[in-house]
C-alpha cells in the first residue's frame, strides 16, 4: 500500500473508533426512548404539549408526561436501569435516593437541541408510583404561544369515563 492509502485507512479507522466511543445524544437516549415508546404502546396516561414554528410546522418544543403505578415494579425497574445506563453520556445528571424514593434528571445537549428526562419512583417496591417527563427544545426553531397543541392520550381517559372507579393505570 502506498503512504497515502495507509494514511486514509488510518484516518477512516480513527473516525470509526471515535463514532463508536462517543455516541451522539440521540444514541445515548436510546434506552430511555425505548421505554417511553413501550409506555405509549401500553396506553399509559400521556399528557403531551407540542409547540411548532407557525410557518414551517417544525416541532420546536415537545413535552410528555406519564403517571402510573408499576404492578410488581418491573416497569419502574426497567426505567431506572435505562436512566442509570444513559446517565454516563448525559451532559448533566441530578440524582436523589431516599429510602424507596428515587429521582433522576438527565439533560442532553447537542448543538441547539436540549433534551431533558425526569424519572421519579416512590412508594412500595411491589407497586411503586412512577412519574416520567420528557422535554425537548430545538432553539433553532421559532415557536410562539399560538402554536401550542395539547394532546391527552384518550385510551385511559375513555376507560375512566366508562368505569368511574378507574384510577391511575397499572403497568
Amino acid at each position: 500500500m502506498t503512504t497515502t492509502m495507509n494514511r486514509v485507512l488510518k484516518t477512516l479507522l480513527a473516525a470509526i473508533a471515535m463514532c463508536l466511543a462517543f455516541p451522539t445524544a440521540t444514541d445515548a437516549q436510546g434506552r430511555i426512548e425505548e421505554q417511553i415508546r413501550d409506555l405509549e404502546s401500553k396506553n399509559v396516561m400521556t399528557d403531551k404539549i407540542v409547540k411548532r414554528d407557525p410557518a414551517t410546522r417544525r416541532v420546536g418544543m415537545e413535552t410528555k408526561s406519564f403517571h402510573f403505578y408499576s404492578q410488581g415494579g418491573t416497569v419502574a425497574d426497567a426505567l431506572r436501569e435505562a436512566f442509570e445506563a444513559e446517565a454516563r453520556s448525559a451532559t448533566n445528571v441530578e440524582r436523589e435516593q431516599r429510602g424507596d424514593s428515587y429521582e433522576c434528571v438527565l439533560t442532553f445537549v447537542q448543538g441547539t437541541t436540549r433534551t431533558v428526562y425526569r424519572l421519579s419512583i416512590s412508594g412500595d417496591k411491589q407497586r411503586p408510583e412512577v412519574d416520567v417527563q420528557t422535554y425537548f427544545r430545538d432553539e433553532s426553531v421559532n415557536i410562539d404561544e399560538s402554536s401550542v397543541e395539547t394532546i391527552r392520550a384518550n385510551a385511559v381517559e375513555l376507560a375512566a369515563a366508562c368505569h368511574p372507579a378507574a384510577t391511575v393505570p397499572m403497568v
